[in-house]
């Protein structure tokens, strides 16, 4: 099973989306930030490496709130385990450093969030606003 790791980075009751280009999945698609968790990598570590590459911000560890895990089976048919922290607290400012992936970063109040966002992305946010923990799709 590969694993990812995604952040719902909120701020001011509004939440941090990414407008993916030139991606094998969901380009032109607003999204969740975050990655692939690599080789002999923590979780936690994985995400912070991920926002500092995506949009130039450092957050701790302390700083990173579990919210959310998601088991599903991608477009390819393979088994995917995302696991979803939110974040408030940060250092840096928000920037754009993946211009070739990402076509913009936008803030989106929770109950505004745009028609294109990824259905699973949307389902976690979803998920998280009920409290939900766990959830599964595609199985």
């Amino acid at each position: 099973m590969t694993s990812y790791v995604l952040a719902m980075i909120e701020q001011e009751d509004k939440l941090l989306l990414s407008l993916r280009q030139n991606t094998p999945f969901f380009s032109g698609h607003y999204g969740l930030l975050g990655g692939k968790i690599e080789e002999n990598e923590s979780i936690t570590h994985a995400l912070i490496r991920e926002l500092y590459e995506e949009i130039g911000i450092t957050v701790t560890k302390e700083n990173l709130h579990f919210v959310h895990c998601l088991s599903f089976i991608n477009e390819k048919g393979v088994a995917i385990v995302a696991f979803v922290f939110k974040a408030t607290t940060w250092q840096g400012d928000v920037a754009n450093c993946e211009p070739d992936k990402i076509a913009e970063l936008q803030w989106y109040a929770l109950d505004a969030l745009p028609e294109n966002v990824i259905p699973r992305h949307r389902h976690i946010i979803e998920m998280v606003q009920c409290g939900v923990l766990y959830s599964e799709k595609g199985w």
